[in-house]
């Protein structure tokens, strides 16, 4: 298992997407040095409570970057599968005394190593230059580190399910374009726009299944932000109250996009221990 990750992380290396992937974010790191050393949020500084400044920071950055930190790191990985399937790649794979099973696991588990210590790099920057300008040391943002890994581990089974069954990783980016950018978004909504103008109770199930059904991104984050700012999170039902205003996420969510990648990893370990290759 071990040899087969380090291979992941040598390839990575080797299409130069490891180096590709810290420079974008040392530039956005910098980008972060500046914008907190900016007069204007130094006067702001002065005049608010740090903490709330900083939770500020931390939740808006999270809410603009979260889906496009999954999309590039997604972009960045999809091709490890269907190199691994390529002719000579896989029959050298399949050779080794190891299980096929262990051999997807071990790429997979490859892959979200990677973008784990990404967003360690990242995110903990990012948290280090806030805690240091401010003096406000809050170690919760770090939580974000591992809910972002998370949705991208649960958005990364859908890459690997694809490039099993077709080897392209252009579809499996444009699925998950689509997925992130579009339907999810879109379904998670349902109730507040959707269910405003249809009232066809067909409809509103197709809807409510979709939803419990796919993976939900952006919910994590919005998991993650609450936690940050200590605000309430349901057990299993996310609720919204249209006189303030505000939403109340649930854990539902998370679990269901858990489960979601359990089933999916699932029928990739299958379909690849069957495969004739």
């Amino acid at each position: 298992m071990l040899t087969i990750i380090k291979n992941t992380f040598r390839e990575a290396l080797a299409k130069k997407i490891f180096i590709g992937y810290y420079i974008f974010y040392a530039i956005v790191i910098l980008i972060m040095i500046f914008l907190v050393n900016m007069d204007s949020v130094e006067g702001v500084m002065s005049l608010t409570d740090s903490k709330m400044l900083v939770q500020q920071v931390e939740t808006g950055f999270l809410t603009i970057s979260w889906n496009l930190i999954i999309f590039f790191s997604l972009i960045s990985t999809a091709s490890f599968i269907p190199s691994m399937l390529e002719k000579g790649t896989i029959d050298l794979l399949i050779s080794k005394p190891i299980s096929r099973p262990m051999i997807l696991i071990s790429k997979y588990l490859g892959a979200v190593l990677f973008v784990f210590i990404s967003m360690v790099f990242l995110l903990g920057s990012i948290w280090l230059i806030l805690s240091l300008k401010s003096g406000f040391w809050d170690p919760t943002f770090l939580l974000s580190i591992v809910w972002l890994t998370l949705a991208f581990a649960v958005m990364y089974s859908i890459v690997v399910i694809i490039g099993l069954t077709t080897q392209s990783t252009v579809v499996a980016i444009l699925v998950n374009f689509f997925l992130i950018f579009v339907l999810c978004p879109l379904l998670s909504v349902r109730e507040a726009v959707i269910f405003s103008l249809v009232t066809n109770e067909t409809v509103k199930f197709v809807f409510d299944f979709l939803y419990y059904l796919l993976p939900k991104p952006g919910e994590f984050r919005d998991i993650t932000t609450s936690l940050i700012n200590g605000d309430q999170i349901n057990m299993w039902k996310s609720t919204a109250n249209a006189e303030t205003g505000s939403f109340t996420i649930s854990w539902l969510s998370p679990i269901s996009s858990v489960l979601f990648l359990l089933v999916t990893m699932a029928y990739s370990v299958y379909y690849f221990a069957k495969k004739d290759y």
